[in-house]
């Protein structure tokens, strides 16, 4: 886990990146409306391998990091 004792979340990864979510939006070509339903659990990503590691890069996280934040969260539901 990083940043203390909280879980990896989406919301905590694009906000340690110090992204908003229009930015990731338009770095993979998506809508604002689409990221805010995965950090609100209310869809989950449809990404192409490529677009998984764009995603990465861009929020500077591990792929672990990515699969924790988005799988987590599915189990807390």
């Amino acid at each position: 886990m990083s940043e203390g004792d909280e879980p990896l979340t989406p919301v905590s990864l694009r906000k340690r990146a110090k992204k908003t979510q229009r930015q990731v939006a338009e770095a993979l070509g998506k809508k604002v409306t689409t990221i805010s339903d995965w950090e609100r659990r209310k869809t989950k990503p449809q990404l192409s391998f490529s677009e998984v590691k764009q995603l990465m890069e861009f929020l500077n996280c591990t792929l672990e990091e990515l699969i924790q934040a988005f799988e987590g969260n599915a189990r807390q539901n």
